[in-house]
């Protein structure tokens, strides 16, 4: 089965900047998209979240670029595996 979407945490470095990144990763094969926006900054370094999605997101390439670039991942917050995009729902336990 393919990831169709994919969402990072990750820490970069305020250079290059977010531009550099989408641009760079959206060329990867089999990414029809990415969104970047940023969480938290400091002096040194941006916390953002990398929502990418294609046909077949190559995990391991979009990490490599990431890692390039200077950046790291951190975690791997959603990831959507199929034919199809399934939306996910966040169900709270009713107290």
């Amino acid at each position: 089965m393919s990831v169709k979407r994919l969402v990072l945490d990750v820490l970069v470095p305020l250079e290059p900047d977010a531009l550099t990144f989408a641009t760079r990763i959206s060329e990867i094969e089999n990414i029809d998209g990415i969104a970047i926006s940023v969480l938290e900054q400091d002096e040194q370094t941006k916390t953002v979240v990398m929502t990418i999605e294609g046909e077949a997101v190559p995990y391991q390439a979009v990490r490599e670029a990431v890692r390039e670039l200077g950046g790291s991942v951190h975690s791997v917050d959603e990831i959507i595996v199929g034919a199809r995009m399934v939306e996910p729902r966040l169900v709270r336990p009713e107290r």
